[in-house]
């Protein structure tokens, strides 16, 4: 494996222990239809319509292990300031989505949150990604240490589009694989009792829109 340039960085872990949220699989839901057909309409075509991507730079932790990689996720992220470079009117729409999923994600895990950012991620076919945790480290002598996001205890993506073959969401754990329809919502804890990862890409492009909670009151 070819050595990785990368920075040091070292991340306060999260005010929400890993496994506050139990391990059952009733912490993972799906909702179909959250989105409108002119919601779907509008980012579907926006997200295939980008061209300015982040440039961003890999990182490790104190013990020298990667806990991002800028080389897998090149060309294929836009956070907020490159879909203001896009197009301006991208962000309120995707905006208007956390506002209206904070109260359901609230009122169901029992918590004040606060979103961490507006986000378009584009799959090519060939991509995938192997079961992780979106807060933490879960394997090998790191495992539990906080990763590149360790305030990322809840996670829920958006579904753009559904023109491409592949790329179910899985989580091994708790035997559930699905391939959501475009304008589903899923959300689901980000500790290491929720290990997920994406089937790779036959056919087409994916795009999804995730968006993270931290967690910032217990009720």
């Amino acid at each position: 494996m070819d050595k990785i340039d990368a920075s040091v960085v070292i991340r306060k872990p999260s005010m929400t222990p890993s496994g506050w949220f139990g391990n059952s699989k009733d912490m993972i839901v799906e909702l179909e239809n959250f989105m409108t057909e002119q919601e779907i309409e509008f980012l579907e075509k926006a997200a295939k319509s980008l061209t300015i991507w982040d440039v961003t730079e890999s990182h490790v932790n104190e013990n020298g292990t990667v806990v991002y990689d800028s080389d897998y996720w090149k060309d294929r992220v836009a956070t907020q300031p490159s879909l203001e470079k896009n197009y301006p009117t991208i962000a309120p729409v995707i905006a208007g989505l956390f506002q209206r999923l904070q109260p359901i994600v609230e009122e169901f895990y029992k918590v004040k949150v606060t979103p961490t950012g507006t986000t378009i991620v584009r799959w090519l076919p060939g991509q995938f990604q192997k079961p992780h945790a979106d807060k933490e480290l879960h394997e090998g002598p790191d495992a539990g240490l906080p990763n590149d996001f360790p305030n990322y205890d809840l996670s829920s993506l958006f579904y753009l589009n559904e023109d491409y073959e592949g790329g179910e969401l899985y989580f091994p754990q708790h035997d559930i694989e699905f391939k959501p329809k475009a304008g589903t919502l899923a959300f689901f804890p980000g500790d290491k009792n929720y290990l997920h990862g994406v089937n790779p890409i036959k056919l087409g492009k994916r795009y999804t829109c995730p968006i993270f909670w931290t967690v910032r009151e217990f009720k």
